[in-house]
C-alpha cells in the first residue's frame, strides 16, 4: 500500500498534469481555499440554506464502510443550515450538491479548475459539466466506498480526512460495478477493494482521483469540511453516453457490449443518446413554452 510521504510538498493544481500518473492515478496536491471567506462554516450553513432543498442530501455519520443500494435521498432537511451549525454534535454527514448554482460559488469553481484546464488541454481537451459539492460533517463520520464517473478535486478545508484509494480484484468486478451504476447504485461498492493508497488530508491539501477509481473516507476527531470540484472530458463524456444507452438495454432484457468492442457500434449508441437528449431539450421548451402562455392568458 503507498501512503504519501511525510514533509513531502506536494504539487499546486496547475502542475497536477506534469505529475507522474496523471490522468489515471490520484495526485496530491496543494492549495489555498481553506483560506477563503466564502468556505468558513457559517457561509457553507448559509449557502445550505440558498441551495435548493433537493441539492442537500443528508445521512447519520456512523456510516457503514458497505452501502451498496445508494446514499440517502435529498431534500429531507427543512433547515440544512442549524445542522451544519451544530455538526459537533448532530451526528450527521451533509452533502451540498450542486453548489456551483450558487454564483459566487461558482465562481470559486471556476477560478479554481481554470488553473488546472491549460495543463490537461493538450492531452485530454477542454473540461465539460464543471461542477461542485460541499461535504460537511460531524467527526468520526464514515463515507462508504463508492466511485464517480467525473473526474474530481477532494480538496480539505477544515478538520482532517484518511482518503483510501481502492482497486478491483479484477476486470470482471470493475465492470460489474460499472453496470449497477448505470442500473441504479450511484456508485456504491458491493465488496471493499483492496486498499492501494492512502492520503492523510489537512486544509491546505488535496486529490485528484481519476474517474471510475473506487475510494473512502474516515473523518478524523472534528468536524471535517470539504470541497469536490468535478468535471468531464471528452472521452468520458462519451463512455458514458455508451454506457447509458447500454442500461437502457438491459432495462429490456438485453445484453449489450461494453465500450470499447467496436468504433462503429459505440459511435452509434453515443448519437441516440445524443438524439434522444436533444429530444428531451425541445420537449421541455415546448411544455414551457406553453406554461408561460397559460399563465400570461
Amino acid at each position: 500500500m503507498v501512503a504519501q510521504s511525510v514533509g513531502e510538498v506536494p504539487p499546486t493544481i496547475g502542475q497536477i498534469p506534469y505529475a507522474d500518473g496523471f490522468p489515471d492515478r490520484p495526485v496530491e496536491f496543494a492549495h489555498e481555499l481553506h483560506l477563503d471567506e466564502r468556505l468558513t462554516l457559517e457561509a457553507i450553513a448559509d449557502l445550505a440554506d440558498r441551495l435548493p432543498r433537493q441539492s442537500v442530501v443528508c445521512d447519520i455519520a456512523g456510516q457503514s464502510l458497505l452501502a451498496p443500494h445508494g446514499g440517502p435521498p435529498r431534500g429531507a432537511l427543512d433547515q440544512p443550515g442549524a445542522v451544519i451549525r451544530n455538526l459537533k454534535t448532530a451526528d450527521s454527514w451533509i452533502t451540498l450538491l450542486n453548489a456551483d448554482d450558487d454564483p459566487s460559488f461558482a465562481e470559486l469553481m471556476n477560478a479554481t479548475l481554470d488553473e488546472l484546464e491549460p495543463g490537461m488541454r493538450a492531452s485530454q481537451g477542454p473540461m465539460r459539466k464543471r461542477v461542485a459539492f460541499v461535504i460537511v460533517s460531524s467527526p468520526n463520520s464514515v463515507t462508504p466506498v463508492h466511485f464517480d464517473i467525473e473526474h474530481s478535486l477532494l480538496t480539505q478545508v477544515r478538520g482532517s480526512r484518511k482518503l483510501s484509494i481502492g482497486r478491483y480484484a479484477c476486470d470482471a468486478v470493475r465492470r460489474h460495478e460499472v453496470d449497477r451504476y448505470w442500473d441504479g447504485s450511484h456508485g456504491r461498492i458491493e465488496a471493499l477493494p483492496e486498499e492501494v493508497a492512502t492520503f492523510n488530508l489537512r486544509p491546505g491539501r488535496a486529490v485528484y482521483i481519476p474517474a471510475g477509481t473506487p475510494h473512502w473516507v474516515h473523518n478524523g476527531p472534528e468536524i471535517s469540511q470539504s470541497v469536490t470540484f468535478t468535471y468531464f472530458t471528452a472521452a468520458t463524456v462519451r463512455e458514458n453516453r455508451i454506457e447509458d444507452f447500454n442500461s437502457r438495454l438491459r432495462r429490456i432484457h438485453l445484453n449489450p457490449r461494453e465500450p470499447g468492442h467496436s468504433v462503429i457500434v459505440d459511435t452509434a449508441k453515443v448519437g441516440a443518446i445524443g438524439l434522444w437528449a436533444a429530444g428531451r431539450r425541445v420537449q421541455s421548451k415546448v411544455v414551457g413554452s406553453r406554461h408561460r402562455r397559460s399563465d400570461t392568458a
